[in-house]
């Protein structure tokens, strides 16, 4: 076992070159096999997306069993942008989300919403269920956040933290209804830009302290930047069905490349499940589930600094607007 220990980092080193050069000969070679098949293929262009408003109220008035009125609202845009060409087919997609809740009587509000994620897929247009995929994704936020009731003491900023994902792998389709995508090499990168969290060395990042040498000390500040290589696992389920529309997104990350070792298991869970009732064209009634498990991600508990389950959970009635634009009927020319 001390020996296999000793050895892990070369092996898992070798196994991610080894794997990573199998993605690109195989990657490689579809492309010369499906070059001729694709020729015929038109350029295709399409953009759609949607824009939502939710609202909840709630008045209270001598309530023997006590509570405090308050208004809240969530305000989201998604968009996606999908670009089929002869080889390959682009898919640019953004959510964009805030929300906040009111205290008229105590005349304060506190954040309950704060997203802001981009991602860009390229795969291997072969028209069979298992593709060459290459993912880029960026997860931040608009604003501080902050441990209510304490909102003074920002635990979050824009930026800080941000994560960048970028894998390469193979995604496999059931039916247009279920994606699975594997990627042995990926690589994540943790920004957190503001020094303050930096050297508390929040979100994993290397703390800050001082370094004594001969009496003498020296603040070192913590660092900004991790990086980290591991694989990364993401399954979608998304399924229409006669008003109603349900969706699933399961990301694990896992960082075997980790300078301590006893981390090198630890999975990184990004899981967000969502069911919508559609009332009207424009009105929709969703519940909403987000968990999310993050090693580098600690909370106070017992005085003790360690990593705990994130869980929020969201219902309410939404105004929504729908578009889309494309060129599907046109014929456009390489």
């Amino acid at each position: 076992m001390p020996v296999f220990k000793a050895n892990l980092k070369i092996i898992n080193v070798l196994a991610a070159g080894i794997l990573f050069v199998l993605l690109f000969f195989n990657a490689n070679r579809g492309l010369s096999q499906d070059t001729i098949a694709n020729e015929n293929k038109l350029i295709w262009h399409k953009f759609e997306g949607v824009v939502g408003l939710t609202v909840n109220q709630l008045a209270i008035t001598h309530w023997a069993a006590g509570g405090e009125s308050n208004m809240s609202g969530k305000a989201s845009a998604t968009f996606k942008y999908t670009y089929n060409r002869k080889m390959f087919n682009y898919v640019t997609t953004g959510l964009f989300m805030y929300g906040a809740q009111s205290y008229p009587k105590s005349k304060r509000w506190e954040k309950t919403e704060d997203r802001l994620e981009l991602s860009m897929t390229m795969t291997h247009n072969n028209e069979k269920n298992l593709t060459f995929t290459a993912l880029t994704m960026l997860k931040t936020q608009f604003t501080d956040g902050y441990a209510y009731p304490n909102d003074s003491v920002p635990i979050s900023k824009f930026f800080a933290p941000a994560y960048l994902t970028i894998s390469i792998g193979y995604t496999y389709n059931i039916h247009d209804i279920v994606s699975i995508f594997f990627s042995p090499a990926a690589g994540k990168l943790t920004f957190v830009n503001d020094q303050t969290l930096a050297d508390k060395g929040s979100f994993g990042v290397e703390a800050g302290y001082w370094n004594v040498v001969e009496g003498d000390s020296t603040w070192i500040p913590g660092k900004r930047f991790l990086g980290e290589l591991g694989f990364n696992v993401l399954i979608k389920y998304k399924q229409d069905f006669e008003n109603i529309s349900i969706f699933s997104s399961l990301n694990l990350y896992n960082n075997y490349m980790d300078v301590n070792r006893a981390n090198r298991w630890n999975i990184d869970v990004d899981w967000e499940t969502g069911v919508k009732f559609t009332i009207s064209k424009s009105i929709s009634t969703i519940i909403n589930v987000h968990l999310i498990y993050d090693d580098n991600v600690k909370f106070t508990v017992d005085d003790t600094q360690k990593p705990i389950l994130q869980f929020k959970e969201s219902l309410g009635i939404s105004f929504l607007y729908k578009f889309a634009v494309d060129n599907k009927d046109k014929k456009i020319s390489n």
